[in-house]
């Protein structure tokens, strides 16, 4: 299997993980976060590539004492901007970036997911903390809110 065959299986089998109390909190979501209950979407990401096989440059392995920089999405999202991996046009196992949270956190702020198929102008995605939990979801790709698209080499 290729690695973007890899890194889709991971996060498909995470499809249904549930926060416990819908605070970023229980322990099938400490797994991606290290036991820290904070957002968690990017942990997601950064934890299927890492599981793949792949580490995305500047990850670490979170713990309740060690954060883990890329759990920020603006700053994963500027690693992939600084060695040139940003793209506007998607392809499968993509990282997805969008400028607004998830529907459950209506706040400002950020949010990213894992393309799992492009469909003419839909994309498929398989994100964390979309609505507590790990979700399959569709975006169109003139969605105002995507800022681009993650590609490692």
């Amino acid at each position: 299997m290729s690695f973007t065959d890899d890194l889709l299986k991971i996060a498909s089998d995470q499809v249904g993980i549930k926060e416990q109390t819908g605070h970023n909190d229980g322990q099938s979501v400490f797994v991606f976060t290290g036991g820290r209950s904070e957002a968690w979407c990017a942990h997601f990401v950064v934890w299927c590539y890492r599981t793949a096989g792949k580490p995305i440059p500047g990850d670490v392995v979170p713990s309740v004492k060690k954060a883990n920089p890329l759990a920020s999405v603006s700053f994963l999202e500027s690693i992939f901007k600084d060695h040139e991996w940003h793209y506007r046009e998607p392809k499968v196992g993509d990282v997805v970036f969008f400028k607004t949270r998830g529907a459950s956190d209506r706040g400002p702020g950020r949010h990213t997911g894992i393309v799992e198929r492009v469909e003419g102008t839909v994309i498929h995605t398989i994100e964390g903390n979309l609505s507590d939990s790990v979700r399959r979801t569709k975006h169109k790709l003139d969605d105002p809110r995507i800022t681009g698209f993650g590609r490692m080499p």
